[in-house]
């Protein structure tokens, strides 16, 4: 069906681009939106909500899809931002595929069925595949490789959960043998003939499922669909589809959604950027927004949001350089893209010139709140840690965690309890609790989780009673090689003395304990060993900086290790970059780009970019790279954003963005007489009242009173503030 005629659906607070008005406009059947970062893709998906509700479709029969549980409140949000009432937006369903997925498996199955994600509880489920594919095939297929060591567990988990994701387990072809059906699915033939052995633990053919596993609801959705008819009559007729993130989309989701726009005349309309793509692992595939949707359903159209609404021209066609692709920016802003250089030899540098780009942001009026370190990976954070605690600048972490609250840096503080220090003096109660279950983990203690409770409840009340724990119960029940080394490790601190040089005394219990052969044993995941030994060593490191002696790590440990983050408004965030797509702050530090950090060593090519391109992107007005010194070191990927080549270009469009803006201020969209309007005159549900702030005046709200929201992107009034001194700029209804 062709366009016609203009929009019904008028916003408030936004005057809506040409593109975003014709894909609100849209009446073809199937439209993908490619996106680019900042160009409100979510905006545009809740204006053609909008626009269906203003054409007198039910609230019922729209759904929204999407990826995240955060994706689906920014959503959920922005329908309220343009002027959805929150009555009818509340009436729209939106999930994520996983969400309706088993809300359509719990109408056929009638029964809820368990959820199991963590990857220790998944292990045994493994090891009993792994000794079922032994005992079938050994004599088949003698070049079988059937490991249990914790690398090849981590591996078979990330390959069972790419082969389901991709619908790679099943194939229709009678014809292949196991060996070219494992060729077919990109795996080895014992992870294809585990993950069969793995399925057919979790779904029983007399039992049915057991459990499921992350994303396992829209596998067996999708099996489901394609194995038997009847499960179309579970899923709803809609009249709109909206799905966000399509840069997420795998082949099972597809196969979804495929099944919902097969029942009855339904529209659909999807965004994303195939640049996005950084989850190839969970079956994550730039093919879907390319050639899949106009494979299945020839006349898609495709339309475009090219200009981004989150940073100035500079950045903008920084990113266009580096994509190759179109990007362009209308902001009056010039968002500053600068490096900073370190020695790459130096093991603190890095860090210490992150930290001077901080402190040079603060000292230009900003808070250390816009503030947000994009880390490639987790072990990266232990140097960075220690020169924000050294600087005493505070920081919160968002998606992982602290490695001070790691539990092997917990494990290290036990022992010290343990000789040359007492469990009375860490203060925090909660913390005494997490010493003993890391004391019980690391010495491979078979203790049942109520038992071990218990134990953290008794000794986190009576600290005293740490010292009977260890003769108790580890020393007598725990794996005589385990409860060995740990004894000797204490006996050696003991003997030290509380004066000891720290860093020398826990390098010789290290070599006691052979921890980096403990935490391989122990871990599922290789990177968890390999961050294992980074805490550690960063521990070790920020002890020989100091000079500490046992009892002065002691002691630091019971203050900065009990709360190292500071959780307040100002404090600087710290963040992996895959976990902040979606989001966007003030300005962006990306440290260590370095060959072998940044992209990292071994990474695959095209994700590792994707990376870096979502990385760079998240920044609204400055984006601070941090290099080495060494241009041979440097990160290819700084090259080629063409920094110099694209300056001139930028500061002339900024300059027309700039007299643009001049001309015709940004301001809130009046409604034409009679306009569609879903728009309750209330205050939001938390109480805050949502401002119309054009850029040129957001210090004067702010010195008002007026708060940003960096989730939403717009300016409000907290709740019980009053609001006359922000009367002109509440949005006209």
């Amino acid at each position: 069906m062709r366009n016609e005629g203009s929009p019904r659906f008028q916003p408030l607070n936004i005057e809506p681009t040409a593109e975003q008005r014709a894909i609100q406009a849209a009446r073809w059947r199937v439209c993908l939106v490619h996106a680019n970062a900042g160009a409100a893709k979510t905006t545009t998906l809740a204006l053609r909500l909008a626009e269906a509700l203003a054409w007198g479709a039910a609230p019922s029969s729209l759904l929204g899809l999407v990826f995240t549980p955060e994706a689906r409140q920014v959503l959920q949000q922005r329908l309220l931002e343009i002027g959805v009432a929150p009555a009818r937006a509340r009436q729209i369903p939106i999930h994520t595929f996983e969400e309706f997925s088993a809300q359509v498996l719990l109408k056929g199955e009638q029964m809820a069925v368990p959820r199991i994600e963590d990857a220790a509880a998944l292990r045994p489920y493994v090891l009993q595949a792994l000794e079922q594919v032994s005992n079938r095939y050994a004599q088949r297929y003698e070049y079988l490789d059937i490991r249990t060591h914790h690398v090849a567990v981590s591996q078979f988990l990330e390959c069972q959960q790419r082969l389901k994701a991709s619908m790679l387990l099943e194939s229709d072809d009678a014809s292949l043998d196991m060996e070219d059906r494992a060729i077919h699915a990109q795996a080895t033939l014992t992870d294809y003939l585990c993950a069969q052995e793995f399925e057919a633990l979790r779904n029983n053919r007399y039992d049915g499922v057991m459990f499921r596993g992350a994303q396992d609801a829209t596998y067996d959705l999708a099996k489901n669909l394609q194995e038997d008819e009847f499960w179309h009559e579970y899923l709803p007729t809609c009249r709109l589809i909206v799905a966000d993130e399509l840069h997420d989309m795998n082949e099972s989701a597809f196969q979804v959604l495929c099944a919902l726009l097969d029942k009855g005349d339904v529209f659909f309309v999807g965004a994303g950027d195939k640049d996005q793509v950084i989850h190839r692992a969970a079956g994550a595939d730039e093919a879907f927004l390319l050639e899949r949707f106009r494979d299945r359903y020839p006349a898609t159209r495709s339309l475009p949001l090219t200009q981004t609404y989150r940073h100035g021209p500079h950045l903008a066609f920084a990113v266009e350089h580096f994509k190759n692709k179109v990007v362009s920016s209308a902001l009056p802003l010039h968002t500053g893209v600068e490096l900073s250089t370190y020695d790459h030899t130096d093991a603190q540098a890095a860090a210490l010139a992150t930290l001077g780009a901080v402190r040079k942001w603060v000292g230009l009026g900003h808070g250390l709140n816009s503030c947000a370190i994009l880390l490639r990976d987790t072990h990266q954070s232990v140097v960075l840690e220690n020169a924000l605690l050294q600087a005493k600048v505070p920081y919160r972490i968002q998606g992982f965690t602290s490695y001070l609250q790691r539990r092997e840096i917990l494990f290290i503080q036990g022992l010290l309890a343990l000789s040359v220090g007492t469990l009375e003096t860490v203060h925090n109660t909660t913390r005494r609790g997490e010493i003993v279950a890391a004391l019980a983990f690391f010495a491979e203690l078979d203790m049942d989780d109520h038992t071990l409770e218990q134990a953290q409840e008794e000794i986190a009340e009576y600290p005293e009673l740490l010292h009977s724990f260890f003769h108790g119960q580890i020393e007598r029940t725990a794996p005589l090689m385990s409860a060995q080394r740990m004894r000797v490790a204490i006996e050696q601190l003991t003997a030290a003395g509380e004066d000891a040089h720290a860093a020398t005394a826990l390098r010789d219990v290290c070599d006691a304990l052979d921890l980096q052969m403990v935490a391989r044993r122990l871990f599922v995941h290789e990177e968890q060993a390999r961050v294992i030994q980074k805490s550690i060593h960063g521990l070790i490191a920020i002890a020989e900086q100091q000079g500490w002696s046992l009892s002065a790590l002691y002691d630091w440990l019971g203050t900065a290790g009990a709360a190292p983050e500071r959780r307040g408004d100002q404090a600087v965030v710290l963040e992996c970059v895959a976990q902040s797509k979606g989001k966007e702050y003030m300005h962006v530090l990306l440290p260590w780009l370095e060959q072998g950090e940044f992209p990292a060593e071994g990474g695959v090519t095209q994700e590792e970019e994707n990376l870096f391109y979502v990385a760079v992107t998240r920044a609204q007005q400055q984006l601070s790279l941090i290099v080495p010194q060494d241009a041979l070191m440097q990160s290819p990927f700084v090259a080629r954003m063409g920094l110099e080549q694209v300056n001139d270009r930028a500061y002339e469009a900024l300059r027309l963005n700039q007299q643009r803006h001049q001309a015709q201020p940004y301001q809130a969209v009046s409604r034409p007489s009679g306009a569609y309007s879903f728009r309750e005159p209330a205050p939001q549900r938390d109480g805050r009242v949502v401002l119309a702030v054009p850029y040129a005046q957001k210090d004067e709200a702010k010195a008002l009173g007026a708060m940003w929201d960096p989730a939403g992107r717009v300016w409000y009034v907290p709740a019980g503030k009053d609001v006359r001194p922000f009367e002109h700029w509440l949005p006209k209804s």
